[in-house]
């Protein structure tokens, strides 16, 4: 039988200290922005404490980068000038590296993505950090 020492109960965390996080895609949804661009709602959990984050894709030009950004993150390749169909059920389960920063809300402290980070295999291609001997 399992066992583990028991402390003070507690909720789930709602919020992580700033950093960068393994997060996995529990939910996407299709909506429509303030604006009127067809988006796609995550809901992600931050590894491993379980905190719970959001953040949208907006199909708007000035904000292909983002998308561009989470798909390559989550182990995608990009191809520049491809047209790209993504339904959110394909991204459920998805997991990325995440840059998120801590930001108040009504009173209360949660995450949000500031960036969406490369594989850590890509970012290492570009660094030449290593050949030096100094």
């Amino acid at each position: 039988m399992p066992t583990y020492k028991s402390s003070e109960p507690t909720a789930r965390p709602d919020h992580v200290p700033a950093g960068d996080y393994t997060v996995e895609v529990l939910n996407a949804e299709e909506s429509v922005s303030k604006q009127g661009n067809d988006l796609i709602e995550l809901k992600l959990k931050v590894e491993p404490s379980g905190a719970i984050c959001f953040d949208n894709l907006v199909f708007t030009p000035n904000a292909f980068w983002k998308i561009d950004a989470f798909r390559a993150s989550t182990g995608e390749k990009v191809v520049p000038d491809e047209d790209v169909n993504i339904e959110p059920d394909d991204l459920i389960g998805r997991k990325g590296r995440a840059r998120l920063t801590v930001e108040e809300y009504n009173g209360r402290k949660r995450n949000k993505v500031a960036a969406w980070l490369l594989p850590e295999a890509s970012q290492k291609g570009g660094s030449s950090h290593g050949n030096n001997p100094f």
